[in-house]
């Protein structure tokens, strides 16, 4: 699995605090792993989630920009 700013999941300073490896734990422990893949993954909403709470003035929008905004310009494949 890739680590670092390329790993699956990775959403910037957020994942150093609440690493996508904690996050899929807690879906486990909930019984709310995804049973196919989505468009918007379960490990990546959580980490919305929580991202919103800490920007509370911002909108959705908004707050996956603040998330993704060192990714503008990265050509990932």
């Amino acid at each position: 699995m890739a680590e670092g700013l390329y790993a699956p999941g990775h959403l910037g300073e957020l994942t150093g605090i609440v690493p996508f490896e904690l996050v899929d734990a807690v879906l486990v422990e909930c019984g709310t792993v995804q049973q196919r893949l989505r468009n918007l993954p379960a490990r990546v909403v959580v980490c919305l989630l929580v991202a919103a709470a800490l920007f509370e003035g911002c909108g959705y929008r908004e707050v996956r920009r603040k998330l993704t905004g060192a990714l503008v310009g990265l050509h990932m494949t």
